[in-house]
């Protein structure tokens, strides 16, 4: 037998009305599509983030690069290849080649109600935030979590 929490009026008039403009975290990272994957690694790395919005030279939105995308691209370690012969290969490969192209994305003045509807739907943790194709933000599962728990 499930148990479902009654949530108060407050909290449901809380959970429809609050904007992913207020809960996503502003001018994300971003990364150029003709980075080196061994640069976007690095970059998350340094900043402690699992996903980068690839923009174009105009900063537009073209396409995100999760840290799963970069694993997945990252040479099997029974590979062969000599340490030399990896990171020669980390530094050639375009983020282009990894990245998904055209993600699903937000606008500020979504709903966190319909941005978590979003990422369930499509199994996604982070979504871009842009207005008229410039990223603007991100909003994750983590900034989901904030939300969540500030309704107390």
């Amino acid at each position: 037998m499930a148990v479902q929490a009654v949530a108060s009026d407050p909290t449901k008039r809380a959970v429809a009305e609050a904007l992913v403009a207020d809960w996503m975290t502003p001018h994300p990272y971003t990364c150029a599509v003709d980075a080196s994957l061994a640069d976007a690694r690095d970059m998350m790395a340094e900043y402690r983030c699992r996903r980068l919005p690839v923009v174009d030279d105009e900063g537009r939105l073209i396409g995100i690069l999760s840290l799963g995308d970069v694993r997945q691209a990252a040479p099997s370690s029974v590979s062969s290849l000599s340490l030399f012969e990896i990171n020669y290969f980390w530094a050639k490969l375009p983020v282009s080649s990894a990245m998904t192209p055209d993600p699903i994305t937000l606008a500020p003045t979504d709903t966190i109600k319909a941005a978590c509807n979003k990422m369930l739907a499509h199994k996604i943790s982070g979504l871009p935030v842009v207005v008229d194709h410039k990223v603007v933000g991100i909003f994750t599962e983590t900034d989901a979590l904030r939300f969540l728990v500030s309704l107390d």
